[in-house]
């Protein structure tokens, strides 16, 4: 990588982080409604940064997951892999991609019968339109 690369990646990085950190920093908020309790800014940086290298972590699972099984894409498989460890995630993964296979099925069968094929006549009738 040249310079311009690693500084781009930098800045990317960093803005992750950041979004990161901030949506940390709003579920604390919310929790410490809920929960009646005060979370410090160095407790919320600490979780932030715990959070970053785990979310690195599993994505290099992911994507060694998906190169053993010599593909270039994470397919759910990998996921429900990645998340075996932890039953009820699991659980949870597996229903998501449950629905998610209904939804598509779903789709796939109303763009079937959108496109029904035409009839004999039809056919023709095209076939004297375009002679005009």
């Amino acid at each position: 990588m040249d310079t311009t690369e690693d500084d781009q990646d930098l800045v990317l990085r960093q803005q992750l982080k950041a979004a990161v950190h901030y949506t940390v920093g709003k579920i604390c908020e919310e929790s410490e409604k809920d929960l009646n309790v005060k979370y410090h800014r160095q407790f919320i940086a600490s979780l932030s940064e715990v959070t970053c290298k785990k979310i690195v972590s599993f994505a290099n699972d992911l994507e060694l997951f998906s190169r053993h099984a010599k593909r270039s894409t994470v397919s759910p498989e990998d996921v429900k892999l990645l998340v075996r460890k932890s039953p009820r995630l699991h659980q949870h993964i597996c229903d998501l991609h449950a629905e998610l296979e209904t939804q598509r099925e779903e789709t796939r069968k109303r763009g079937k019968k959108g496109k029904k094929k035409p009839s004999a006549q039809e056919d023709a009738d095209e076939d004297s339109n375009m002679v005009d």
